[in-house]
């Protein structure tokens, strides 16, 4: 099963194609993950500012960082869940959408920074404390940690500019099965063009005939 037919089948089933049908359920669920996101950046972006000496100076960092670190959690819960509603009820066209591919790779960006400056940074801040000076590492993950969820917020703004246009896709597709097919014979089953839906039959193989419905979008 290759990606893009895992993402049509997720797509289809029951739960994701009641919350993309519906006119309430998406849209709730879409502010919610705005909402994570700006509960879990905004907690990132205190930290990041504290460890940059840029905010809070008179503060340690472990004061700082300790009281956040809750909300932050929250934050991540509603984001990841949300997202992957939301990234469940159109899966097909995120597969086709530049920037969700983008916003994916910054996200395992991100992860991977987490994951190399826990120890060295993220783990350490009550040394820090103690010497009542921030070192260079520390300032560099805040950094880049400012970088890659400004690219995050970004990606993510894309995502809504960019309506793959399935209906086409769908149609390249059928001439690419059209043309790999040995031997078939195209038979028009509705006349009337301006109908919702026309067909055709190709035989595949013989005794075989297989039906291809193709959704018309006037």
């Amino acid at each position: 099963m290759s990606l893009l037919t895992f993402a049509q089948w997720v797509q289809s089933t029951e739960l994701f194609t009641a919350i993309r049908e519906s006119w309430y359920v998406y849209p709730a669920i879409m502010s919610s993950h705005l909402a994570g996101i700006s509960l879990f950046g905004g907690m990132v972006l205190v930290v990041d500012l504290r460890l940059l000496g840029l905010a809070m100076r008179k503060r340690p960092v472990a004061d700082v960082m300790r009281p956040l670190r809750r909300l932050k959690w929250i934050g991540f819960a509603i984001v990841a869940t949300c997202g992957i509603l939301m990234l469940g009820s159109k899966a097909e066209e995120y597969y086709y959408n530049a920037f969700f591919r983008a916003k994916m790779a910054v996200l395992a960006l991100i992860f991977a920074h987490g994951l190399f400056f826990r120890g060295s940074v993220y783990g350490k801040v009550a040394e820090f404390d103690k010497t009542g000076k921030i070192p260079g590492r520390a300032k560099l993950a805040a950094s880049l940690s400012l970088i890659l969820w400004t690219c995050m917020v970004i990606c993510g703004r894309g995502i809504g500019y960019i309506e793959p246009p399935l209906d086409k896709i769908h149609a390249r597709l059928i001439e690419r099965h059209h043309q790999r097919t040995s031997f078939y014979s195209p038979s028009v089953m509705s006349s009337d063009f301006s109908s919702p839906e026309f067909g055709f039959v190709v035989n595949a193989a013989p005794r075989r005939q297989m039906r291809i419905v193709v959704k018309s979008p006037f």
